[in-house]
């Protein structure tokens, strides 16, 4: 069974892009970025990377 995307994106009034956390609703966050005010191809590609570490096994430290 596959898991519903965690990342999606919305268009906002202004044009830019924002990433947003499904489970959450917030502004997603990585390493410090907040991903808003961000073009379309930006977004198209990042929201594959953050859904390929999401997806990617986690290490035990």
């Amino acid at each position: 069974m596959m898991e519903e995307p965690r990342y999606g994106a919305r268009k906002e009034r202004d044009d830019t892009w924002t990433i947003f956390d499904r489970r959450t609703g917030e502004i997603a966050e990585r390493s410090g970025l907040i991903m808003a005010r961000l073009n379309k191809n930006v977004v198209l590609g990042l929201v594959q990377i953050l859904e390929q570490i999401e997806d990617a096994p986690k290490r035990i430290h």
